[in-house]
């Protein structure tokens, strides 16, 4: 059985996709990729995957699309995939304008929605899934209540929508440590960026964009710097091509100002997270919406205590005041107060830490896995059957 997963970027495909594809090869599936232009294609070929480049703009109305729909809709033609599965909001729209017609089967993995982010684009998404959700096998969701909104507001019948339990991927391996490895981990982190000991961190992972939260970020730091003239905050990540409102460093710098802007150490998109993640005291994101938030349940699952803003994907995650704080949007000083007790209260810290750990058992790989496979196993079997007919 032969599989096109669709992902704008490549960046996606290596941080939610590429596990799925990996299990697929594995249990026999011919899988290929079609995504837009962007760091990681060569990442994903080396791994052995046939990549499909189409023009995929992360604007939902660029003029690009109109390309990519074509070109899709040729690897269809011509490569007689039996299944689509497409990711995130553009892909989706792209992959399944595409498929249209074409007698394949359609998977959309929904890793956030817009029915969180205001009443017009909110709206809108609720079109876009009324529209293209009739020519959806499945879709999966990240979080209940995205489900849930599947059904009520896009009118989804209910048997079709599958929420995952842990995002997209589900947290790798390497995150789910002992914590004599992570006390390990955490010092070669540490003196790989030259921190001294016991001086207080705080680590965000992910894209740096208005969206994520950082000029919340800068302005909370700026805080926790003007409090604790130690406190180092580690950024891995950055901007990738097609954000909108996207953060540089020095944008970045410009925001959190001094004391804060020199004791940031800002080191881009990194292959090993696990290590600058284990250098951490405290782990936020303060995104504006977030479908799941690998980066808590990653930090979870090393026995970190998060910050996050209040959204959907912090309420799968985190568990209030128990693993860490949920706060509201927009309020730096809530995000400095509760950032500064637990670096200086290394008791609570580390109590919230081991309750994060236990709740992170269920966001493991093979879980998510484990729940892709009934869906894919079942249009197997069905092809299967067909065949013999």
């Amino acid at each position: 059985m032969k599989v096109l997963q669709v992902t704008a970027v490549p960046i996606t495909a290596l941080r939610f996709v590429e596990p799925l594809m990996q299990a697929l090869r594995r249990s026999g599936f011919e899988v290929e990729l079609a995504c837009g232009p962007g760091r990681g294609i060569e990442a994903v070929e080396a791994e052995g995957f046939p990549v499909h480049r189409v023009p995929i703009s992360r604007n939902l109305f660029g003029w690009r699309n109109l390309h990519a729909v074509g070109g899709i809709r040729g690897l269809l033609r011509d490569g007689r995939f039996d299944l689509v599965h497409v990711h995130t909001p553009v892909a989706a729209v792209v992959g399944r304008a595409a498929a249209r017609g074409a007698g394949v089967r359609v998977f959309y993995t929904m890793h956030g929605s817009a029915w969180g982010a205001g009443v017009g684009a909110g709206k809108m998404f609720t079109l876009i899934e009324r529209r293209y959700a009739r020519g959806t096998d499945r879709i999966f969701t990240v979080n209940p209540d995205d489900a849930k909104d599947c059904v009520r507001l896009a009118r989804i019948p209910e048997a079709r929508v599958q929420v995952l339990p842990a995002g997209g991927a589900g947290v790798a391996p390497e995150f789910y440590l002992t914590e004599e490895n992570e006390g390990r981990l955490k010092a070669a982190g540490r003196e790989e960026l030259g921190l001294e000991a016991g001086q207080p961190v705080v680590a965000y992972v992910g894209r740096t964009t208005a969206a994520k939260g950082m000029g919340l970020l800068a302005r909370a730091f700026r805080l926790v710097a003007e409090q604790d003239r130690a406190a180092q905050l580690v950024i891995i990540g950055g901007p990738v091509e097609g954000d909108r409102d996207a953060y540089g460093r020095e944008r970045f710098l410009s925001e959190v100002d001094e004391p804060g802007a020199s004791r940031v150490s800002w080191l881009g998109f990194r292959d090993e997270v696990a290590r600058y993640m284990a250098a951490a005291d405290v782990v936020v994101l303060l995104s504006d919406r977030e479908g799941f938030g690998m980066s808590l349940a990653e930090a979870s699952a090393m026995g970190k205590p998060v910050v996050a803003t209040n959204t959907r994907g912090a309420n799968t995650i985190v568990e209030r005041d128990v693993t860490g704080y949920v706060v509201p949007h927009g309020d730096p000083a809530a995000v400095s107060n509760h950032t500064l007790r637990l670096l200086h209260d290394p008791k609570l810290a580390a109590k919230m830490g081991a309750a994060a750990r236990i709740r992170a058992r269920r966001f493991t790989r093979e879980a998510v896995v484990d729940e892709y496979f009934v869906a894919y196993e079942a249009v197997r079997s069905e092809a299967g059957r067909s065949a013999t007919a």
